[in-house]
């Protein structure tokens, strides 16, 4: 009697617990609203177009994670992307992609031909190589949130440089030397037929010369101290410092300075010799000026050819790393020199001085020595152009500020950049805003332009406001 009641104490009790187990089932809450709160990729097939050695082409195809490309979610558009595209060569046919969502909601990916829709699991592979709409239904299936999802990935190769021919331009075939410049967006040239400096501008790839109002020829030398600072154009015009926005509407800055020649400019000053050689600094675009500190003999500050560039420090927003290169106009064991300054422009920053570049023994990368140069910051270095003893040019890239350089492989003149072997070769180059690289074979008056094709990829938007 005593084990029969046992055993239906038991049951009893299993009983007892079965309901409450089935009670607490039906106070299960199912959540009515749900968002998509994250969106990625995390693998995907990648073909690599390989070239061999005899010029043979293959494709490797090898699987890429691509976790590290964010995408972003524009709630209020119901729009989700990648504004940094995936690599060139990356199937967005068959990408297996990563999706949170809030409170567990059900994803689903709308057919491209028709309505229906499919179930999404995190081993899918989905097909985005066009826009295609996300629905996210929550868990009581009371509420359904519609996305449009765009994967963006690179058509072309970001490293590939491409040179584009303009057209041919008498005017500059007539100068001996030339140095050009981007001036608020537009390039100009500065050339010297040996008796005068003329102006030139290009419109739309045509170049044509400019009409200075003033009254005078500017000196035959006078193209060799051309330098931009705050969109202006800025030149030593006797003892005077003068200015231009477009090349022909020009402006006195400063009048009896003593500066002989501008050689640099930052965003907050403008540098020149005076004289006697010495670097002098203004910071009042020309109107008054003031001999800086250097930290070697003044006797190496290059007198012959120079360029300069500026690199805005990413450390910080008010200081700029100014590069001087040039020559010397007589013989000199060094060749081309390297100086550089650190220019700050805050309310409580220290001058700091010019340093000279020393060329040390271990160096085995030093600064070519080479003719018609020009120097520009250009992608995260600086890019020198200039030719060679016999005439050779080429490019030559500094990672390290101006210590080393190297002649850039991936960067050439065009292939047809000399044609005329009778005249001697005489070239400049500039960098615009839009990263295009341009070069004019002065010679033959001949002008191209080009950039790697990542450096005009537009950069999307990051941010979002409600």
């Amino acid at each position: 009697m005593k084990g029969n009641f046992t055993a239906l104490v038991i049951l009893f009790m299993t009983i007892f617990i079965s309901t409450s187990c089935l009670n607490d089932d039906d106070d299960y809450v199912y959540y009515d609203d749900t968002v998509i709160t994250s969106f990625s990729v995390s693998t995907a097939k990648h073909h690599l177009h390989l070239v061999s050695s005899t010029g043979g082409d293959s494709v490797v195809t090898t699987t890429m994670s691509l976790s590290g490309y964010k995408f972003y979610i524009d709630h209020s558009s119901r729009v989700i992307y990648n504004p940094d595209s995936l690599p060139y060569g990356v199937d967005a046919r068959k990408l297996i992609c990563v999706i949170n969502t809030l409170n567990s909601g059900s994803v689903y990916i709308k057919s491209t031909t028709s309505d229906s829709v499919m179930y999404v699991s995190g081993n899918d592979s989905l097909d985005f190589s066009v826009p295609r709409e996300l629905q996210v239904a929550s868990q009581s299936y009371n509420a359904l949130r519609k996305y449009t999802v765009k994967v963006n990935v690179h058509q072309e190769d970001g490293d590939v440089f491409h040179w584009h021919s303009l057209p041919a331009s008498d005017a500059l075939r007539g100068m001996s030397a030339l140095r050009m410049l981007c001036v608020g967006g537009k390039v100009m040239a500065l050339g010297s037929d040996g008796n005068a400096t003329y102006v030139f501008v290009n419109d739309n790839g045509v170049w044509s010369m400019a009409t200075p109002d003033f009254n005078h020829a500017l000196a035959a030398d006078a193209y060799r101290g051309a330098v931009v600072k705050d969109d202006m154009l800025y030149l030593c015009d006797g003892d005077n410092i003068i200015r231009s926005a477009d090349g022909s509407a020009w402006h006195t800055a400063g009048t009896s300075t003593g500066v002989r020649r501008l050689v640099a400019a930052s965003r907050f000053r403008l540098f020149g010799y005076d004289a006697e050689g010495r670097m002098m600094a203004s910071g009042d675009n020309g109107e008054t000026w003031a001999a800086c500190d250097i930290d070697d003999d003044k006797a190496l500050l290059p007198d012959g050819e120079t360029a300069y560039a500026i690199t805005p420090l990413a450390t910080n927003l008010l200081t700029d790393r100014v590069t001087l290169v040039g020559s010397y106009a007589e013989a000199h064991d060094n060749g081309l020199c390297v100086w550089g300054k650190i220019d700050e422009g805050g309310e409580y920053s220290q001058d700091q001085p010019w340093a000279y570049y020393n060329v040390t023994s271990d160096n085995k990368h030093v600064i070519p020595s080479l003719s018609g140069i020009g120097m520009e910051s250009y992608d995260r270095a600086l890019m020198l152009f200039g030719m060679d003893a016999e005439s050779v040019p080429a490019f030559y890239r500094s990672s390290d500020g101006g210590i080393t350089w190297r002649e850039d492989t991936t960067l050439v003149v065009p292939d047809n950049f000399c044609t005329d072997e009778e005249k001697p070769l005489k070239a400049a180059y500039t960098v615009d805003d839009d990263n295009f690289i341009w070069l004019v074979n002065v010679s033959e008056g001949k002008t191209w332009k080009g950039r790697f094709n990542r450096l005009g990829w537009r950069e999307e938007q990051k941010e979002f406001t409600e």
